[in-house]
């Protein structure tokens, strides 16, 4: 007498697209990541070209951004001023090529593909030493957080860079 096994062929195909489904939707989570990474570090470089845009726009500018005096190149990134020095026939002093550089650097942030992108800039007192902060909202939730240094386990993405003139 022989017992006939019925649906254990199914069962089988069933069990096998179920393994198959399932490392499916692990291989597009992993392909969304990577895509999320990508665009992240495409941020990253525009921050970072950012930064070093402002950095050789205070280079170029060494004589009010080494006076220790000198505020001129602060800014907390929520205003955009208007440059007085533009074209390359302005005669401006070294306070308005502060503020001009400032206003550019500020519509590059605002014109670049950094989602709520925003600059900072402060000087440790009494020193020739600036730190460039580039912030982003890197977890795309509409918010963008800022702070004095770029903290490692806030969501968003920040880029320091600091520089002695």
């Amino acid at each position: 007498m022989s017992t006939a096994q019925k649906g254990f062929t199914l069962i089988e195909v069933m069990v096998a697209v179920f393994v198959l489904a399932v490392g499916i939707l692990g291989m597009a989570g992993m392909q969304a990541v990577s895509v999320r990474e990508s665009q992240n570090s495409i941020f990253r470089s525009q921050a970072d070209i950012l930064a070093a845009d402002m950095a050789d726009r205070l280079r170029a500018n060494r004589a009010d951004a080494a006076d220790p005096l000198s505020t001129n190149y602060e800014t907390d990134g929520t205003a955009v001023v208007s440059g007085v020095c533009q074209g390359t026939t302005a005669n401006c002093d070294e306070a308005q090529m502060a503020s001009y550089d400032i206003a550019q650097w500020q519509t590059q942030i605002i014109n670049s593909s950094l989602p709520s992108g925003v600059g900072t800039i402060t000087r440790n007192a009494g020193t020739s030493e600036y730190t460039i902060l580039v912030f982003w909202d890197e977890d795309r939730n509409g918010a963008v957080t800022t702070a004095a240094s770029c903290n490692s386990t806030a969501l968003d993405g920040c880029i320091r860079l600091v520089i002695q003139i």
